[in-house]
């Protein structure tokens, strides 16, 4: 299924291009999936090349603008990165999608809806198979993407797809495909590189919005990984007892509020006043699943805020975990310094990965001219068979296991990475 990955990391464009320029006869017949990340140090006649270079590798593909890659070497931060996928055009379909989807979540807005309106959507959205027939109807166009239309929904492995920040439309009409992990990174915003929100590619065109993606089918089956590296739990286990909409209300029956400032008050690393939760604390709850006789973290959410006098705090996602479910907060504390260049070289991780990872305004704006490594400036990594992109807006992830699918989820802990391998 795939023929070739690579990822090329360098602040010289020329290398780029000579890597590039050896792989175009092996890409131009068939679909290629490619991402270019743009640094501080990436000039406008630089990107124009790569862009160029990048239109006439393949007539079947799909990209986007990213960001640099994080790396605990602060040099890097400047470096250019190209990650290139080719696919065998029997078990690869790129697509183009313009589904709408919802505008951003709002904090706390489900206290501010009225009753008569909670009445009209009696759908329990915990459930695990309603969920994808409530997204549905929140939208008015059932239609898959035009490209998809004759793709075997049970053949389907994975979907992996770059967007603009509302790609809710597009993961409900691809909930359809139910054994297929669905992965997209929404692109980096690039109002001041090239004058629009997010810069997407398809074949010859550019877009502001909506999505690009490619289905794989057939072929050898993909697995999801996710790794969260410096994340510290800082609570014991707890189960969720109250919700609405994207609120937690009560953990163990007690107030999720206090419990959090509670445990972060007590964090060595960490100071907090006894009034309120600092916005500057990356703060997250995760819902742990049970493997064997122990736990494993199986998803996160950012929590956006919250209030100890009324008990609720809030996720950024719209559906908070279900009455029931396992839960734990967790902390990422401000001296972690995401290594993702390092990570994904690590035993854990395949090398036949494709890896979308996280990174923040900070780290992206981290960059300190008295900490550069000069001597490393000028050198040229290349990643072979290992496709990574990163984005400060966040991936998301639906994963399919033993047929079934878990509701869309958004990662967006700095450092984290989310992806497929194929062993």
């Amino acid at each position: 299924m795939t023929i070739h990955m690579s990822t090329v990391v360098s602040r010289k464009t020329a290398d780029i291009l000579s890597h590039l320029s050896q792989l175009r006869p092996t890409f131009a017949s068939r679909p290629l999936l490619y991402t270019i990340s743009v640094s501080q140090h990436t000039s406008s006649s630089d990107l124009s090349e790569l862009v160029a270079s990048m239109k006439f590798m393949s007539s079947d593909s799909i990209g986007c603008l990213t960001a640099p890659i994080p790396s605990a070497r602060a040099s890097w931060q400047q470096y250019t990165a190209v990650s290139v996928a080719s696919f065998d055009a029997h078990h690869a379909t790129t697509f183009r999608s313009t589904i709408p989807g919802r505008k951003a979540t709002q904090v706390g807005r489900w206290h501010a809806m009225h009753q008569k309106e909670k009445e009209q959507d009696t759908q329990d959205y915990s459930q695990e198979i309603d969920w994808e027939s409530a997204l549905s109807r929140t939208y008015e166009s059932d239609a898959v993407p035009p490209a998809l239309n004759d793709l075997s929904h049970s053949d389907t492995d994975s979907i992996v797809y770059f967007s603009d920040n509302a790609p809710e439309g597009l993961n409900s009409v691809l909930s359809r495909f139910s054994s297929a992990t669905k992965l997209g990174l929404i692109g980096t915003s690039t109002p001041f590189v090239t004058g629009r929100p997010y810069t997407l590619f398809h074949n010859g065109s550019i877009y502001s919005n909506g999505a690009v993606g490619i289905c794989l089918s057939s072929g050898p089956r993909s697995k999801s990984f996710s790794e969260y590296p410096g994340l510290e739990a800082i609570t014991r286990p707890m189960v969720v007892t109250s919700v609405d909409g994207n609120l937690v209300n009560a953990l163990d029956n007690a107030n999720p509020s206090r419990l959090l400032l509670h445990a972060i008050q007590n964090h060595p690393a960490v100071a907090a006043s006894a009034e309120h939760i600092s916005k500057e604390l990356r703060l997250y709850l995760g819902i742990l699943k049970q493997t064997g006789t122990s736990h494993r973290l199986d998803q996160l959410f950012y929590i956006m805020s919250g209030d100890p006098s009324r008990g609720s705090i809030a996720l950024d996602t719209d559906t908070a975990p279900a009455e029931g479910s396992l839960v734990q907060f967790f902390l990422l504390p401000p001296t972690a310094k995401p290594d993702v260049l390092n990570e994904v070289l690590s035993p854990s991780i395949s090398s036949r990965s494709l890896t979308f990872a996280c990174t923040s305004i900070d780290d992206l704006n981290a960059t300190d001219a008295n900490e550069l490594d000069t001597e490393a400036s000028a050198g040229t990594t290349i990643l072979h068979d290992r496709f990574v992109a990163a984005s400060e807006n966040g991936c998301i992830v639906s994963r399919a296991t033993e047929g079934k699918i878990e509701r869309p989820w958004k990662s967006s802990i700095p450092g984290s990475l989310v992806g497929l391998q194929w062993v």
